[in-house]
């Protein structure tokens, strides 16, 4: 399928939404689809259209049904979700970044991945970040079921040096560098 085939089935799909749609929901659903990753929060919906309360719920909760929005906790405030295209994925403001599931902090992520990054440097003496990783990916994948980025690695590795639990060095290939890259 060319890139021109794939813009023609997602127009077709929104004429076919869109014709059964009321005026109200297509308002809704295009402010909707407008924010993105960022969301919308109801109230802003209200302020934007000026479509009475009760409309604008039911309309709401017919996107829902239909599978064209979503709702979305804000990490930032709690009680008040954001509505979303479903085509799209909240951004890391929305969501808390990594370290968050379902708006909550993931404290047994951390720790769990403090755990084993101590335990490995510890059995090794030395390893590298990208060490680190191939091991979750590999050994810890019953830990780490969802995997775990480069990123949460590093930012694990800098919290243990800064509560000096671990060293950080730089490798001068020699030694017990041997099999770590000079830098």
């Amino acid at each position: 399928m060319n890139i021109l085939q794939g813009k023609r089935k997602r127009q077709d799909l929104a004429s076919t939404l869109s014709a059964s749609m009321t005026n109200e929901e297509r308002v809704i659903y295009n402010i909707i689809r407008g924010k993105k990753e960022m969301g919308i929060w109801q109230g802003d919906i209200k302020r934007e259209t000026n479509i009475p309360d009760s409309i604008l719920k039911k309309s709401i909760k017919l996107l829902i049904s239909k599978t064209l929005i979503k709702e979305v906790v804000n990490i930032q405030n709690k009680s008040k979700k954001v509505l979303m295209a479903m085509e799209f994925e909240p951004s890391k403001e929305i969501t808390g970044g990594e370290w968050y599931t379902e708006g909550r902090l993931d404290t047994q992520l951390i720790d769990a991945l403090s755990d084993v990054c101590l335990k490995l440097i510890s059995r090794k003496k030395i390893a590298t970040r990208d060490a680190i990783l191939e091991w979750t990916k590999t050994l810890g994948s019953e830990v780490f079921p969802g995997g775990v980025s480069p990123g949460q690695v590093e930012q694990i590795l800098k919290v243990l040096v800064m509560e000096n639990k671990l060293k950080e060095v730089n490798s001068t290939g020699f030694g017990d560098f041997s099999s770590v890259p000079a830098g």
